[in-house]
């Protein structure tokens, strides 16, 4: 074993960990038995049920596309960061540091937005409002980091390090009163395929960001498509949503385990943005 082999093997053991927990505090109900075949043909419709129901609902549909401008910001900011760090720091070596110590400090910063959204939410008056303060935050940090992008010196580094951790705590700071939302929106027979479409949304515009980001030149324009992409799905929540009626999925909604998440297109490195569970 060599040292390097430490942080996987006890990530490996904490990982463990947490499905033996899972497992044993979150039992689930006897459900009927399902086969490959059922599942496989129940995939197209289960995306069409969730579709289906953001273009019934507003708040839905808002969130859905909240999801989707994250997945942008994602990839922007973690397909862009290793370069960057590599050049700051002057070889790929030191930059892989770099950037680990910065990855590091993403999952601070997501943590700690995650525990400040009720704060926030108290703060801005609703959890709607709370989204568009959350997104608007992680916007600006991205914003920064294109502001910064051709610059160099300790100033220009500090900024750009500033936006990178308020991407971060935006976005941790918006997931639980999206979820929250979403919660008090969909019936329980169609919450785990909203979170499905959601997931789907994320994943799926995050990989189309990361072909534009490619093709743009090198320098301010990347970061700026991902600013961008964000502030429009901030200012998605300016006005209010009105209420509707409860039941808005039916009953004959198919509820399927969400994908799991990842808030990276990488390797799944990072796990996506801290969610709170809705049942």
């Amino acid at each position: 074993m060599i040292p390097l082999s430490v942080p996987p093997l006890l990530a490996a053991a904490v990982e463990i960990a947490f499905v033996l927990y899972v497992l044993a505090a979150l039992p689930e109900p006897p459900r009927p038995p399902n086969t490959l075949r059922s599942v496989l043909r129940g995939i197209p419709a289960t995306v069409a049920d969730g579709l289906r129901l953001g273009g019934r609902d507003v708040l839905v549909r808002r969130v859905l596309l909240s999801a989707a401008a994250a997945g942008s910001a994602l990839a922007t900011i973690e397909l862009l960061t290793p370069g960057r760090a590599a050049a700051f720091a002057g070889a790929p070596e030191s930059g892989a540091m770099l950037f680990a110590a910065l990855a590091c400090a993403g999952f601070v910063c997501s943590g700690i937005g995650s525990h400040l959204a009720p704060l926030t939410a108290r703060l801005a008056g609703s959890g709607e409002r709370a989204v568009l303060v959350s997104l608007g935050t992680s916007a600006s940090g991205l914003l920064l980091l294109s502001a910064t992008a051709v610059t160099t010196g300790p100033v220009s580094m500090a900024l750009a390090a500033a936006g990178y951790g308020l991407v971060y705590l935006g976005l941790g700071a918006a997931g639980p009163s999206e979820n929250d939302l979403l919660h008090r929106r969909v019936p329980s027979a169609g919450r785990a395929t909203a979170l499905s479409v959601q997931s789907l949304a994320l994943q799926l515009t995050g990989a189309l960001t990361g072909l534009a980001v490619g093709i743009l030149p090198p320098g301010p324009l990347p970061w700026l498509l991902g600013g961008t992409v964000l502030m429009a799905g901030a200012l998605l929540w300016i006005h209010r949503s009105e209420p509707t009626a409860p039941n808005l999925a039916g009953s004959n909604q198919r509820a399927v385990a969400r994908p799991a998440d990842s808030r990276t297109l990488r390797s799944g490195m990072h796990p996506d943005l801290p969610r709170q569970e809705v049942r």
